[in-house]
């Protein structure tokens, strides 16, 4: 069984965390929010969530993906913490996945592990360290070797999805994508 790690800090984005980590439950995916420095966490609209585990308790688990969620002021806070960096550092040397949405590929940056191409939230672009990488308009979601980003909020479905097609399959992806109805949102 496949296994995603969503960090939160205080700021997060609701709809990227907690879409994504119900799209990936429902396709078998084991995931663990992780709380970066307590166990409940409040987003940026005053939800607030419980995390399964602490980054403390990081160490002990092993993951195939870590997935930033966006949202200020919490992807600026996973952004600052030097535990978040060395973990993203980590997964990156080992070729894991690293998936980021809206503001939270700043993460990315500030780990230095983009590659060529990225999105983000449109007009964050300018808040990222991108050194040589691109960014990119024309795509929702952009994968660049183990690295995938998208664009934000609304599109928290089609990034969920992708990540399931990466992790456990196109069938899975499409199977959800027809259980959720999304074929008439496009239609």
């Amino acid at each position: 069984m496949k296994s995603v790690a969503i960090l939160l800090a205080d700021g997060f984005e609701e709809i990227e965390a907690l879409a994504t980590a119900d799209i990936l439950r429902r396709a078998g995916v084991a995931v663990s929010l992780v709380g970066v420095n307590q166990n409940f966490i409040r987003g940026t609209h005053d939800i607030i969530v419980k995390s399964d585990i602490t980054l403390d308790e990081f160490g002990d688990k092993s993951f195939d993906m870590i997935v930033l969620p966006g949202g200020l002021p919490g992807a600026s806070n996973l952004a600052l913490n030097k535990n978040v960096i060395e973990i993203v550092r980590d997964f990156d040397s080992k070729g894991k996945f690293l998936a980021a949405i809206c503001a939270a590929p700043m993460v990315l940056g500030e780990a230095g592990v983009l590659k060529d191409s990225f999105t983000c939230y449109p007009g964050f672009e300018s808040n990222i360290k991108a050194g040589s990488a691109k960014y990119t308009s024309e795509k929702n979601v952009v994968k660049d070797k183990n690295i995938i980003t998208a664009k934000g909020p609304a599109l928290s479905l089609e990034f969920a999805l992708f990540i399931v097609s990466e992790l456990v399959g196109k069938q899975t992806s499409d199977s959800l994508k027809s259980d959720l109805l999304l074929e008439l949102v496009n239609a």
